[in-house]
């Protein structure tokens, strides 16, 4: 094995490792609550998904878990659990449900942002040679933003874009194993 191509190996284990070491550490603390666990907030779709119509002596009532509510007394438990004021708002926008939500979109947007920079990035070698390139940079970028990506859609829950991440992830890592298991004179 090469050196180009050990050092490709050691860059992506360290991303894994890095990775995971994050979410142990936010896990073991309690900012990430485990799969299934209530996390002490109102979460709109785990009640919809336990939401059953029930017939009582009162009429129909909607059943979550083991209460029976009335229409007028769900709405209630929603204002009354809704995050106040601004953070409301900013909780709303972001489509989340909690504090630790606030490390899953930032997780998200870094990806995003290293996307948008691996073409600046290509733009700007492009200008300097006045031709077409794309730097080692971009594959690099391109790599770190779509596995950072990745883990953002599997919170998420977001099939679409994991199956769009992971597909150009393979092209990423089959890129980078191309130009680090040629010899340095032939590197761009």
């Amino acid at each position: 094995m090469q050196h180009g191509q050990r050092r490709l190996i050691a860059a992506i284990v360290a991303i894994f490792v890095t990775t995971g070491g994050i979410w142990l550490i936010l896990f073991k603390t309690g900012a990430i609550p485990p799969p299934g666990k209530d996390a002490g907030l109102f979460k709109m779709s785990d009640r919809i998904a336990d939401l059953q119509v029930v017939e009582t002596p009162d009429g129909l009532r909607y059943q979550f878990g083991k209460s029976h509510l009335t229409p007028g007394e769900f709405a209630e438990q929603l204002k009354e659990r809704r995050p106040e004021g601004s953070r409301g708002r900013v909780y709303s926008i972001l489509n989340i449900t909690g504090t630790a939500g606030f490390f899953w979109i930032t997780l998200g947007l870094l990806g995003q942002v290293l996307f948008t920079g691996r073409m600046i990035i290509q733009w700007i070698a492009s200008e300097k040679l006045k031709r077409s390139v794309i730097p080692n940079a971009f594959w690099w970028m391109s790599l770190g933003g779509a596995t950072m990506l990745i883990i953002y859609f599997v919170w998420r829950v977001d099939i679409v874009g994991i199956i769009g991440q992971s597909t150009g992830w393979f092209i990423y890592m089959r890129n980078l194993w191309f130009i680090h298991s040629r010899p340095a004179e032939h590197r761009s």
